[in-house]
């Protein structure tokens, strides 16, 4: 499958992006202040043991035929629905080993060597390539596709997403079941199902939203049915971050709070700030508190251009299964990059949500760049035609 032709189709933009990310990561880490008011030194040198770890991960992916995805998938697919559904069954108080307590979420797992599994951030790229398969095998079977066909594979895409999205969202953890959903529609918009029923499947989604704004003001009772007591807390403290300055609304207004302190451009992180979690949730707070305006701006720069390269990699494969894939990642990638950047500045409610390959984190990095080697392999397979 590999000759000397494939590595003339490596993406090393996208490679030297990663390792861009890799710097600032480290970099913004170690300035991460931690509640002692100590930087995070050593929490920056795990990030760089995990990215090492990562990228070997990555490149023993660039080199699998991705194409075995098609009959590998529901392993991977199971394994990850096992994994939730043990968080969900100690949820339930039932004994369940290794299950870490001590987060709001019980979102992970505790393992030896004080390091944490949580099988949610796994479970996306699964669902990614479960939802890629189907797609990809269904527009197979069915060539010549009419309402019916659209509607069974609506069907299909809901059978294979709705049951890992539902249980992280009961553990609860909103920010990755909405992640889990952003990747469901930015898959079945590229399915090519008809674009009225797409429409309306859009319209219920606006509708859901609509009902859910006018529910906030007018029927709370609704509201508490739906939301746990933190999740309604954080959205009145994205409403008013003043008002709940010393509960809820205390990471929103020390993150505004650091991010204005960094100016145009500053060279490095104000340590009267308090910020928790900052080498995580708020690594970008804390780029916007050390390097100000341009370090902000140079990071949405390289992620805009991270994504454009896996969506390079989508238009260029001429096989609908590795452009699904790689579309499943771009929409992933996208509502993390915006909903973590947008926390920090009061653009969107605060979730429990990384910044993709500059958060400290195993499995999110891991995670991200099992992505990297995937999209390299879609790459690297890509036949070139001299008429297309």
């Amino acid at each position: 499958m590999f000759n000397r032709d494939a590595f003339g189709k490596i993406d090393y933009t996208l490679f030297f992006i990663v390792f861009l990310f890799a710097c600032i990561s480290y970099i913004s880490i170690s300035m991460a202040p931690l509640t002692s008011g100590a930087p995070a030194i050593g929490i920056a040198h795990r990030q760089i043991i995990w990215y090492v770890i990562s990228t070997i991960l990555a490149l023993g992916m660039m080199f699998f035929d991705y194409d075995r995805l098609k009959r590998m998938h529901w392993i991977f697919y199971s394994i990850g629905m096992f994994l939730l559904l043990g968080l969900t069954l100690a949820q339930l108080h039932v004994p369940v080993p290794l299950v870490d307590k001590s987060h709001g979420a019980m979102s992970w797992y505790a393992l030896p060597g004080n390091t944490q599994l949580q099988p949610s951030e796994f479970m996306k790229l699964f669902m990614i390539v479960s939802l890629a398969t189907t797609i990809d095998k269904h527009n197979e079977e069915y060539s010549i596709r009419g309402l019916r066909e659209d509607f069974l594979l609506l069907g299909k895409i809901a059978l294979v997403s709705f049951p890992p999205f539902l249980l992280v969202f009961a553990q609860p953890d909103l920010g990755t079941a909405l992640v889990m959903f952003s990747i469901i529609v930015s898959m079945t918009l590229i399915s090519g199902i008809n674009w009225k029923l797409i429409a309306g499947v859009i319209t219920s989604i606006v509708c859901g939203l609509a009902f859910f704004v006018i529910s906030w003001f007018k029927f709370p009772a609704i509201i508490n049915l739906v939301l746990k007591s933190h999740q309604k807390d954080r959205f009145l403290a994205w409403q008013d971050p003043q008002r709940y300055s010393s509960e809820e609304g205390y990471q929103l207004v020390q993150a505004l709070n650091s991010i204005g302190s960094g100016e145009f451009f500053n060279h490095k992180f104000n340590p009267s700030i308090s910020l928790p979690e900052s080498y995580n949730d708020f690594i970008f707070a804390v780029i916007g508190g050390s390097f100000g305006f341009v370090g902000a701006v140079v990071v949405i720069l390289l992620f805009f251009l991270f994504i454009s390269r896996v969506i390079k990699a989508a238009t260029e494969t001429h096989d609908p299964f590795g452009s699904y894939i790689c579309t499943g990642i771009v929409g992933m990638i996208m509502f993390q990059v915006f909903e973590n950047i947008g926390m920090t500045i009061q653009v969107m409610p605060v979730t429990g949500i990384t910044l993709p390959f500059l958060s400290y984190g195993g499995s999110s990095l891991l995670a991200s760049m099992i992505c990297v080697g995937l999209v390299q392999s879609i790459r690297m397979q890509t036949q070139k035609f001299m008429f297309t």
